[in-house]
């Protein structure tokens, strides 16, 4: 009898646990940071950013993952539909996305939010060395790959290619690729060349630079930079230190244009508030020694470069708190 009363303790004893557990479990929230392609700094940094908060806020209730997409036009557009709770993106499709402008003509993007502005995103068009490419201008004719359908080639390859050689895709044969695929594709001699914009090293630049064909990266003068800064005023003048790549022996000036990390006004304020802690208070020397992009990152730079959206609230406390001055236009207007 004892022992059938003591069973029947331990089963609910364990039904108990079981509850518990599974409650825990439930209350659990998944935070997605879509990326870009595996072969492009987004997806490298995505991957330490969801490493870096599932480490340091542990206990939160939150669980962050990194996945890879088509890039910043791709995530804008999983923002908009709520596929997604975070992304990263270029600041310039990001504020024509939340004005309804160019692509997003009569299909604005408004439940956007950043968190803060990272790295410089380099233009960086890679070309073999034996396609007879030396100058913008020799892309005409030339099979170039401008990155998969839904990433920031398709948004800043027609302004790049018009301002500085006066050419569109239809002067060029595109190839819509991911940046890995690029790299493949170039190596074996498939293609002339391909964007591959991103932060600095670009794992699928340096994999060009490190195979067997040479290679090289199209420079822009200062004059063809002032015609796309006419054009495109987002862009800025950026070097590409010698010694970046592999057997690269000159710097390599060109033009760059900032990136951002945002989210959906939804994601809770204090745990936007928390990531930034993360970021920076806790955990930014540990990054910058893991990608050379986050060099970059600080908090007297996380709100310049920012245009259109508006900040997160827990975007505003945190940088409020640490000494910086919000303009109007990032104040988002849940907290007007």
């Amino acid at each position: 009898m004892r022992k059938k009363r003591f069973l029947s303790i331990m089963v609910i004893f364990s039904v108990i646990c079981l509850f518990q557990v599974g409650g825990a479990v439930a209350k659990t929230q998944f935070l997605t940071i879509v990326t870009g392609g595996t072969a492009g700094t987004f997806y490298a940094v995505g991957t330490m950013f969801a490493d870096t908060f599932n480490k340091t806020l542990k206990g939160s209730g939150y669980k962050w993952s990194a996945q890879s997409s088509g890039g910043s036009l791709e995530n804008l557009e999983m923002i908009r539909s709520k596929e997604t709770q975070l992304a990263f993106a270029g600041c310039a499709p990001t504020n024509f996305a939340y004005e309804g402008l160019q692509k997003f003509e009569g299909k604005a993007v408004k439940n956007i939010r950043y968190i803060t502005a990272m790295w410089p995103e380099f233009v960086q068009i890679v070309v073999r060395k034996d396609s007879g490419i030396n100058s913008w201008d020799d892309l005409k004719g030339k099979k170039v790959a401008v990155g998969p359908p839904a990433g920031g080639g398709t948004f800043y390859g027609p302004i790049i290619l018009k301002a500085l050689a006066n050419l569109t895709f239809d002067d060029i044969k595109p190839e819509y690729l991911s940046y890995g695929d690029s790299a493949q594709a170039l190596q074996n001699r498939l293609i002339s060349a391909f964007y591959g914009a991103g932060g600095i090293p670009t794992s699928a630049v340096t994999q060009a630079f490190a195979s067997r064909v040479d290679v090289d990266i199209l420079g822009i003068t200062q004059e063809r930079f002032a015609n796309l800064k006419e054009t495109a005023p987002f862009f800025f003048r950026g070097t590409i230190p010698k010694g970046t790549y592999p057997g690269q022996e000159a710097d390599i000036k060109t033009a760059a244009m900032k990136c951002s990390f945002m989210a959906r006004p939804e994601v809770s304020e204090d745990i936007v508030y928390k990531m930034l802690e993360a970021l920076y208070d806790k955990q930014l020397k540990t990054l910058q020694g893991q990608h050379h992009s986050l060099t970059f990152l600080s908090v007297p730079q996380a709100i310049i470069g920012l245009a259109g959206a508006p900040l997160h609230a827990g975007a505003v406390k945190f940088y409020k708190e640490h000494g910086l001055t919000i303009p109007a236009n990032l104040i988002p207007p849940e907290m007007k």
